[in-house]
């Protein structure tokens, strides 16, 4: 049986009329990556990276719970403990099986749909979620997201967010039918890609970089924490914005890309 701390904050959802709603948030976070150790815990301002993330995911509208879900390796020790220190629910599953984690995760918390965010994208907003939940469900899909590079060829043609902030909506019985696409497992795609690779068997929509999300259509920048100098990025604009607003907006952080051009220096790769 997988490992699972619940540590549900009762005012929290009281105050918000938030307990029968039917989204639950999966953050999906490790801390053995090779390319930076721990990055989901490292402080920005005396906060784990990820609580910067959970807080403002907890903002969204749409959102029951926020659920970190980790692996139960020993390496993962320290993240169900900073869940436990800030009042966050943790769900331990398979290292290297993420959909089985997703899906016994939502299992065991009778979660209907899953909103799947990545650890290491700590800029993603609630609006941006708000705004693919909508989309979700009014066309009654089983997966929506907002289309970014991610996505390969099926984003050609679109008008695309930056990668770092990706939401993913899908419904968690379809979670479950992970089991029948095991090659998804080895091809090195992102796991839940059998469920847009196969628009035959599932409704998809894409939420794109337009209207009101016309200024995040810059899909050569990657918010994403890679690598050290990604971290320092993000922790740049987190020390810069969260003083004064601690649910700064995405405007907000390509306002401050565009007036300081030197932090252009610190996306992508290092090499």
């Amino acid at each position: 049986m997988a490992n699972f701390t619940i540590a549900l904050n009762m005012d929290f959802l009281e105050m918000n009329g938030k307990k029968d709603k039917m989204y639950d948030a999966f953050i999906i976070a490790r801390l053995n990556s090779s390319r930076l150790v721990r990055k989901n815990v490292l402080p920005i301002l005396e906060l784990p990276m990820i609580i910067h993330l959970a807080n403002r995911v907890k903002n969204s509208k749409k959102v029951n719970r926020v659920i970190i879900t980790t692996s139960k390796e020993s390496t993962d020790d320290e993240l169900e403990e900073v869940a436990k220190e800030y009042g966050i629910d943790c769900y331990r599953g398979p290292l290297n099986n993420l959909m089985q984690r997703i899906s016994d995760a939502a299992e065991y918390f009778e979660s209907q749909n899953i909103i799947e965010i990545l650890g290491d994208n700590p800029l993603v907003h609630s609006s941006l979620i708000d705004d693919v939940v909508n989309l979700f469900e009014n066309g009654n899909y089983d997966y929506a997201a907002n289309i970014s590079n991610d996505y390969g060829d099926l984003a050609n043609g679109m008008k695309l967010f930056s990668i770092g902030l990706r939401v993913q909506v899908y419904k968690a019985k379809v979670a479950l039918d992970h089991v029948k696409y095991p090659e998804y497992l080895t091809n090195g795609k992102h796991p839940s890609a059998y469920i847009f690779e196969n628009p035959e068997i599932y409704k998809t929509a894409y939420l794109e970089a337009h209207g009101k999300w016309e200024f995040t259509n810059q899909p050569e920048l990657n918010f994403s924490v890679n690598y050290p100098k990604n971290f320092e990025l993000n922790k740049k604009i987190i020390e810069t914005n969260y003083p004064n607003d601690k649910d700064f907006s995405l405007e907000k952080v390509f306002e401050q890309i565009k007036s300081e051009p030197e932090l252009l220096r610190l996306f992508g790769a290092e090499w």
